[in-house]
């Protein structure tokens, strides 16, 4: 387990740095058997280039689940790993 304090500040930080750019790619491949996995932190950073009118490109397919309508909300460009796709 990361400290709470430390996941925190790496999560505050991520914001500033989301603020900063034009765009977020998320590089939602498999993991733990899950399928286009995206994590708590990930979703978060997602949030937030939504929040700030960023660009989200999302490798491959919205992963279904519990958060499937709020990723979709955030309208990201699936690329299916064409960068090509990325403007």
């Amino acid at each position: 387990m990361v400290n709470s304090g430390i996941k925190g500040a790496l999560i505050m930080e991520s914001v500033k740095k989301i603020k900063s750019i034009d765009a977020v790619l998320c590089l939602n491949f498999e993991k733990h058997g899950l399928k286009n996995y995206i994590g708590g932190a990930t979703f978060l950073e997602l949030y937030e280039a939504f929040r700030f009118s960023k660009k989200i490109y999302l490798w491959n397919d919205i992963p279904e689940g519990i958060l499937y309508d709020e990723i979709h909300g955030f309208q990201p460009v699936v690329i299916k790993g064409d960068l090509g796709k990325v403007k």
